[in-house]
């Protein structure tokens, strides 16, 4: 299976843009990418300009939809081809990379053999890939239940306040009490910011998470969002694309088989 990086942290904090920055970073070195954009709110499949394409979500109710309307009598072959049919559609395939979008469930109920199901068949299509970006909510249970077993790399994205660091340690507490997630690292990076407040590093530390550094904030990706372009398209010499791979580099990812 491909090495995963998770991107998490507190709204409004970034993690969005430093995930399809990792992405184009490993783009760059010829590396197969599977980015996951795991946030409900489907920010991912916007920074990267992608449209048109099936949700996790939407491939779920359609496959509860058919469960709900066969009969205990009827042959299941033709069910389990729709499932693998449904969810190789949300496979959204691209020059360089590929995408799944989680999306959202309205379906009321327990369907937990269901996200089993679904988060298998991840595991299974990502190992066709060398490395897994996933962008995430706050919480890594979401993750878990319905994504990935476990995540090498998690990375928690933060801002320069008290607020953003206390959700940094609330995450890495929901990390250490899943059994499954036996990450390799842990690291928060301050993004948008040109120095990390000192007591903030400390706090961070002291919660038992590596402070990988900071990003500063980048006018390119301001432009994009403006243009509504991918971030896939920003300048290599960007800061974020600097910035970012030397934290990738000096806290070893890159580095890790």
């Amino acid at each position: 299976m491909g090495k995963t990086i998770a991107f998490t942290g507190k709204g409004g904090v970034g993690k969005t843009a430093l995930s399809a920055i990792c992405g184009k970073i490993l783009i760059e070195k010829g590396e197969r990418v599977l980015f996951i954009d795991a946030d409900p709110a489907m920010g991912l499949a916007t920074a990267l300009n992608v449209k048109g394409y099936t949700t996790i979500g939407q491939a779920r109710e359609e496959i509860i939809r058919k469960v709900r309307t066969t009969s205990p009598e009827d042959d299941k072959a033709p069910l389990a081809d729709i499932i693998d049919y449904l969810l190789l559609a949300a496979l959204h395939d691209a020059e360089g990379y590929s995408l799944i979008v989680m999306g959202q469930t309205d379906t009321l109920g327990c369907f937990c053999s269901l996200n089993s199901l679904l988060r298998d068949t991840i595991s299974s299509i990502s190992e066709e890939y060398d490395w897994i970006i996933i962008d995430a909510e706050a919480g890594f249970e979401q993750v878990n239940r319905q994504v990935m077993n476990t995540v090498q790399f998690p990375i928690i994205v933060s801002d320069n306040t008290m607020r953003g660091v206390k959700t940094a340690s609330m995450i890495m507490e929901v990390i250490d009490r899943i059994p499954s997630m036996t990450p390799l690292r842990t690291g928060l990076i301050f993004n948008r910011v040109e120095k990390a407040e000192p007591q903030l590093v400390r706090n961070i530390k002291s919660a038992g998470i590596n402070y990988y550094g900071h990003v500063p904030a980048d006018s390119d990706i301001s432009r994009i969002d403006l243009d509504g372009t991918s971030i896939l398209d920003i300048s290599c010499n960007s800061v974020s694309m600097q910035n970012m791979e030397r934290i990738l580099s000096e806290c070893e990812i890159l580095q890790k088989t």
